[in-house]
């Protein structure tokens, strides 16, 4: 199967807060956008670390649940023309006949995107699952991120976590028909008000069950063995899903010929890297210095964004006049 090329006029690599505001104002320029994620959700450490948490920086928005933020952040890119790719892990950052061509690893398969600038919102690095090390005695199906529900009607499925997404996993696979039972070796889980008063719906209306505190010792084809109060007790399970949190990656970018200082990338005014056409928003930059804030990113996004848009198509002003003058159509 042959390598597929995905042209855009400008893509962004991380879709954090950073990347989803700098896809909407490149795509509010007119501009087609690729948006390139290695998780299987947007948000970067808002959805992957604390969405069940409270944001009280971010201007207008006082007290505002994580989840919500990046919730709106994705509204904010309803009609415009922006294409996001999922579990899309970059590996390199070229330069091919005066465009910039990004190879990276898809669920289908290696993917080349290609576009006149690229916008690397990459925060703290790809949010990866942390590894698990757990004698699994055969069992053939262990994974360490949520999966999409769809395919697992039927299927015996243990969640151990008390993340946030071990809460939401629960629910969505047994909303799909999957037999789940979610364990915790404490036990409390996390998750927003809505999703822990549907997993106390559910479990009451007997939809999936909760086993906690408990720990899981092994597993062995087709099951998975747990201590619950003392008691050792086998689980009937097709998939086990360990959620442990994740830990940042950003080693694969750092190969990338762009001056790095260590963790950031130096930038000059409107976001411009050593790499023309490339800039930087966003944790990632030097420019932020330590000043890692939502507020910071933002406006860091759309500074270089509207470089981006300049620098693509030259006729585009860069500064962008006031949004409340135009339209959306």
């Amino acid at each position: 199967m042959s390598d597929p090329v995905l042209p855009a006029d400008v893509l962004v690599i991380g879709a954090g807060p950073a990347g989803l505001h700098a896809a909407f104002y490149a795509a509010w320029r007119g501009l087609s956008v690729r948006l390139l994620e290695a998780r299987g959700e947007v948000g970067g450490q808002l959805s992957a670390l604390y969405p069940d948490k409270r944001v009280y920086d971010v201007p207008g928005l006082p007290a505002t649940p994580a989840a919500d933020l990046v919730a709106g952040l994705r509204r904010q890119l309803d009609g415009l023309d922006v294409t996001t790719h999922l579990h899309t892990l970059a590996h390199t950052l070229e330069q091919l006949n005066g465009s910039w061509t990004v190879q990276a690893e898809t669920p289908e398969g290696p993917h080349t995107f290609t576009a006149g600038a690229v916008i690397l919102a990459l925060g703290l690095g790809a949010l990866r699952p942390r590894e698990v090390r757990l004698p699994t005695g055969g069992h053939a199906d262990v994974r360490t991120d949520i999966p999409d529900p769809s395919g697992f009607a039927g299927r015996r499925v243990l969640i151990v976590g008390g993340v946030p997404q071990a809460t939401r996993a629960a629910l969505e696979l047994s909303g799909a028909g999957a037999h789940v039972t979610l364990t915790h070796r404490r036990v409390g889980f996390r998750g927003s008000a809505a999703e822990l008063a549907g997993l106390n719906a559910a479990q009451a209306e007997g939809q999936l069950d909760v086993l906690a505190p408990a720990v899981l010792s092994h597993l062995s084809p087709g099951a998975a063995h747990l201590s619950v109060d003392g008691q050792d007790r086998t689980v009937p399970a097709d998939t086990v899903l360990i959620l442990n949190g994740y830990l940042p990656d950003l080693s694969a970018a750092q190969t990338w010929p762009l001056a790095w200082q260590g963790e950031y990338i130096p930038d000059a005014l409107g976001g411009h890297t050593a790499l023309n056409g490339v800039f930087v928003a966003g944790d990632v930059a030097r420019s932020g210095a330590d000043f890692k804030l939502i507020s910071v990113g933002l406006a860091q996004a759309a500074v270089a964004a509207n470089h981006a848009a300049h620098h693509v198509r030259p006729d585009l002003k860069v500064r962008p006049g006031h949004s409340s003058e135009k339209r959306l159509a």
